[in-house]
This record gives C-alpha cells, sequence and structure tokens, in this order.
C-alpha cells in the first residue's frame, strides 16, 4: 500500500507537486487565479482562510488493503473488506450443535440425551420440571383399586350365598337335625 492519500474530490494525489506520483490536487487551488500560493498563516489574498484537508484513506483494519470506492464494512475498528470479514465472522462463530428444543448453540458436552432427543441442560431441567407438575397434576388412577374391590364383594357374595343355602337347608331340615 503506497502512503500517498487520493483526494476523493479530484482524484488527485494530496501534497503533491510533480508529476512522479501522479497529477497534484487542485481541490484547494484559488479558483479564479489558479494559484495555490497561501501565505505563512494560511490564508490566501482575499482574507478567506482555507484549511488543508486530511483526508482518510479508508484501508481494511486486517489486511491494509485499500478500500476507497470499493464496496466495504465498517464498525468500531475501522473499515473492513468484505473476504476479511467473512473470515472474522467464521472465526467469532459460535461452536458448537444446536439444541433440539431451544435452537441455541450450546458445547457437544453440554447436550443431555432425553427421549431420544440430545437438548441443552436447561431445556432438560424444564422439562423435567413440567413432567413432575403434570404428574402432581394428573388424576388418580383407581383401575387396580376399583378391579380389588369387585373381588372382595365378589367373595363377599359367595360367602353370603354360601351361609343362605346353610339357612334356607336348615329351615327345610335337610341338615342339621
Amino acid at each position: 500500500m503506497s502512503s500517498e492519500l487520493i483526494c476523493p474530490e479530484c482524484g488527485g494525489v494530496l501534497g503533491s507537486e510533480s508529476s512522479e506520483q501522479g497529477h497534484p490536487c487542485t481541490c484547494f487551488t484559488n479558483k479564479s487565479t489558479g494559484n495555490t500560493d497561501f501565505g505563512a498563516d494560511g490564508q490566501s489574498s482575499g482574507d478567506t482562510f482555507v484549511e488543508k484537508a486530511v483526508v482518510a484513506a479508508k484501508v481494511c483494519c486486517q489486511c491494509g488493503k485499500d478500500l476507497t470506492g470499493k464496496k466495504r464494512l465498517r464498525d468500531s475498528r475501522g473499515y473492513w473488506c468484505p473476504e476479511c470479514h467473512k473470515i472474522d465472522k467464521a472465526a467469532h462463530a459460535p461452536k458448537g450443535v444446536k439444541c433440539a428444543d431451544c435452537g441455541r448453540i450450546v458445547n457437544e458436552a453440554g447436550l443431555h440425551d432425553y427421549e431420544g432427543r440430545r437438548i441443552c441442560g436447561s431445556c432438560r431441567s424444564e422439562l423435567k420440571k413440567l413432567k413432575k407438575e403434570q404428574r402432581r397434576l394428573s388424576p388418580v388412577k383407581t383401575n387396580a383399586y376399583q378391579q380389588q374391590d369387585k373381588r372382595a364383594l365378589l367373595g363377599l357374595l359367595a360367602v353370603f350365598a354360601v351361609l343362605l343355602a346353610i339357612i334356607i337347608l336348615r329351615q327345610l331340615k335337610l341338615i342339621g337335625h
């Protein structure tokens, strides 16, 4: 990269007076006379103060490529060429695996198997809490109790039938004379 600064207005080299560096910048010349002579105090003959422009070069903060007039990106660090931006974005991309439940990128060691899915620890604890709450609020299953009650009732009915048969047979004097 050269140390010459190019004027964005006219395309000339700033501070150049010779033709070996390219044509000099003509933006700060006295347009009426074509004269670039200023006094020692930086004023022209018309008492108009003219400051020399300092043009900041637009270079990539990573590779130093000149980006003036080209596609570029900018952040707090400066200008980026698209290639360096892609490389930096890939280098700072989160590494790991997506959680099957929430989709967050999690380290491989942070995933757990839960009902056939690979999920992160926070999703796993949430699902466990939810499952526990559903069990707490679910109705009590009474099938076993109802079957036991039916068997006990049938047993009592059988005992009652035997006693009733004994009473009837005694009344008819068929047994126990």
